[in-house]
């Protein structure tokens, strides 16, 4: 009932007061709730369709314990998707995340998570970055692609225990050493035999999912596999 009535209060103010595009903030939404027709026609969708060999699955070629992978967009510089990035994270704008990963679940992906994945596990973010940000924009994509895929979102379970550096000026190297250790699973039991599907928000360099599958891929029977809101270029 109280759904209805917010429902009720939302079209009728969107009369007066309609809900702007989440990139341009000038037209109105058209597309997916969140988008005009002209930002979206813009946006960079990867729309891979071998989600095992894909430029998202060559980062990590070499781990064979990775089963798949995709971004919903490619990272470009100055672009719409580094807008609603920042938002999402800077900006106290966290239904962005909701909203981009009802997008993912309409894409192909979006069709391979409903028919393999058991759980979605977003990156957890240190209690201290979370409480200062007020949520985290990993777990709001992760939400929203539960919400329209019906598969079991898990935030408790995997957490972050090393409260690590800001990664934005660091190389490869230097990642993977700032990241070591971060995450452990506090009841590997939930995912015995599970296909996990590991949730961030941009793939950069691919350390910090490579470091939140490192925690996983010794539980008994468990795939393992990765997608984020976007991927850049390697470094």
């Amino acid at each position: 009932m109280l759904n209805e009535i917010y429902e009720y209060i939302k079209s009728f103010s969107n009369l007066f007061y309609p809900e702007l595009c989440i990139s341009c903030h000038q037209k109105e939404r058209e597309v997916y709730d969140s988008f005009c027709f002209d930002c979206f026609a813009k946006l960079p969708f990867t729309n891979f369709k071998n989600f095992r060999d894909n430029e998202f699955t060559d980062h990590f070629r070499s781990k064979k314990y990775i089963e798949t992978g995709n971004s919903l967009f490619f990272f470009v510089k100055q672009g719409h998707v580094q807008k609603l990035i920042q938002e999402l994270k800077y900006k106290n704008k966290p239904h962005f995340g909701l909203k981009l990963g009802n997008i993912m679940g309409e894409t192909n992906y979006g069709k391979f998570i409903r028919e393999n994945i058991d759980i979605i596990v977003p990156v957890p973010l240190h209690k201290n970055k979370e409480i200062k940000r007020g949520y985290n924009q990993s777990q709001m994509f992760a939400q929203g692609l539960s919400k329209s895929t019906g598969k079991t979102l898990s935030v408790k379970n995997m957490i972050r225990t090393k409260n690590t550096s800001t990664q934005t000026k660091m190389n490869r190297e230097q990642r993977l050493a700032n990241l070591k250790n971060a995450f452990s699973i506090l009841h590997p039991e939930e995912y015995r035999d599970k296909h996990i599907l590991i949730v961030d928000d941009v793939l950069t360099t691919g350390s910090t999912l490579l470091e939140c599958a490192f925690a996983l891929k010794n539980v008994s029977g468990i795939k393992i596999s990765l997608a984020t809101i976007a991927m850049g270029e390697p470094i």
